[in-house]
């Protein structure tokens, strides 16, 4: 028992190596010691090791047979390693053995709402905040407020009042807050929503520890090192499989819209929104380098970009994405633009854009999971968004021919034509499938998961407009008539 103590000590201290030594020493007293077999398996997760993450798993679940986590695990395990059927048949079958059981729900019901079946996801939420209350029931009803047909919303109304009273979290009391802001929304009492709205952006901005005007040297520095003499230094000469395509800009900006419509095409495939480069490639560097991003990125040799194009097309491999374009969707990496070029001097770069108003809205009124100041205050998303275009402005200067900007507005008004330019862009022709993105069952987990299994419409450009006067309190005077980006 002390071994299996130290091994989950070291495992929570991310020491994996040291606490799998201790978990197979566990093993090799006692093969079916269901905890030492969960730990095996959590620790390949971390390491990105599915299929092995699976094999250990399995077993855990087979003598940990009261457990849920391990279960939740093994489904985790199937998603990540390509396997979603089978991700569902665990799931499913967890809520068999634990029908009373929320979290239970909200993880079937994620899974639906991941691969695009709403109406399952609607019943099995449902069922779920039936279930004795815990943390996981604001999640569930958050979801449900946003899916559920317009007629059934005041039913929400006194259970989510209700949890605020019960939970003493403020950060449980954020989802709430979300969750009756896009209640109320939905129902047009526009006042109460933006109350709502602010109360759940005002209390996740307690949890930030830091504000966007302290990331100013850090977008100088890029630009100061992405520079003229930086671009004009002989690239290397790569070939490549796939054409490796980065779909970037402000979030909310249609990033998930244009990836799920890119994806109905033959030859597109997709990693989602990797941080392959952040995590992987940028930390190689800055050990090599001995110096942070973006100073890091000089005296880029020959065999130290072999080596990060090897990490990126590894991650593709881990993925099993074998198509002939390959999609990158994290908005952040208008960031890494340089070192992109350099890595793959033919890369497609797809800048997104959209009216600033309405990104910032669409921004203030969704919950991210990570507690950044531009994504809880609009005065903090105006600061990030000067710093973005004026990083796209720099680099559409030095490297024009690999960007090209497309409109969330134009993409809406004119899907075919504007899909057709991308895929121009991309080498690829056009295929009617791709305007058909709603009804593809591709797994879907930012937070327009919902949004995009439907036909495009013109709510999103016009949201904003049922708060403009409100927003005007928030965002100085100078910039309420701003756009940075297309004002229709």
């Amino acid at each position: 028992m002390l071994l299996l103590k130290r091994a989950n000590e070291l495992l929570a201290d991310d020491k994996l190596r040291e606490a799998e030594f201790m978990f197979k020493a566990v093993l090799k007293e006692n093969n079916k010691n269901g905890p030492a077999l969960f730990g095996l398996g959590r620790i390949c997760m971390r390491l990105e090791e599915y299929d092995s993450a699976i094999y250990y798993l399995k077993r855990a679940c087979e003598f940990l047979p009261k457990m849920l986590d391990p279960l939740f695990a093994l489904a985790d395990a199937f998603i990540e390693a390509g396997s979603p059927v089978d991700a569902k048949t665990v799931l499913e079958y967890t809520l068999t053995v634990a029908r009373h059981n929320a979290q239970a729900h909200y993880e079937l019901g994620q899974f639906y709402l991941d691969h695009g079946f709403i109406d399952n996801a609607k019943r099995t939420f449902e069922k779920g905040i039936m279930c004795p209350k815990g943390a996981v029931t604001a999640f569930m009803l958050y979801e449900l407020v946003q899916i559920v047909p317009k007629t059934e919303l005041e039913g929400y109304l006194t259970p989510l009042h209700e949890l605020l009273n019960e939970y003493n979290n403020k950060r449980l009391k954020v989802v709430v807050y979300y969750a009756l802001a896009k209640c109320c929304h939905r129902l047009a009492d526009y006042n109460q929503a933006f109350d709502y709205f602010k109360l759940a952006n005002s209390t996740q901005l307690e949890y930030c520890d830091f504000k966007t005007e302290y990331m100013q040297p850090f977008f100088s520095s890029i630009k100061a090192r992405c520079n003229t003499d930086f671009f004009a230094t002989p690239q290397d000469t790569v070939n490549t499989t796939f054409v490796p395509t980065f779909i970037l800009g402000l979030p909310r900006t249609g990033s998930t819209l244009l990836e799920q419509m890119l994806l109905q095409h033959t030859n597109i495939g997709s990693m989602g929104e990797s941080t392959v480069i952040s995590d992987k490639l940028v930390p190689f560097l800055t050990h090599r380098s001995e110096s942070p991003f973006p100073n890091c990125l000089h005296n880029l040799t020959t065999s130290v970009l072999d080596h990060c194009r090897s990490l990126y097309i590894d991650e593709i491999k881990k993925l099993r994405v074998g198509e002939q374009a390959v999609i990158n969707k994290l908005p952040a990496n208008f960031q890494n633009i340089g070192l992109i070029y350099k890595l793959f001097p033919d890369a497609r770069i797809i800048h997104l854009t959209r009216n600033f108003h309405a990104t910032a809205w669409s921004v203030f009124s969704n919950h991210f999971a990570e507690n950044e100041p531009y994504f809880c205050s609009l005065t903090e998303f105006q600061a990030y968004a000067q710093f973005h275009d004026d990083t796209m402005s720099h680099f559409k200067a030095m490297i024009p021919r690999n960007i090209y900007s497309i409109s969330y507005e134009d993409l809406l008004d004119e899907p075919a034509l504007e899909i057709r330019k991308v895929l121009n862009f991309m080498y690829q022709e056009f295929q009617p499938e791709c305007l058909e993105f709603h009804k593809a069952r591709h797994k879907v987990n930012t937070l327009s998961k919902a949004q995009v299994r439907q036909p495009l419409n013109q709510a999103p450009r016009s949201n904003w407009r049922h708060y403009e006067k409100l927003m005007s309190t928030m965002l100085p005077a100078d910039h309420n008539a701003q756009t940075t980006t297309t004002d229709p």
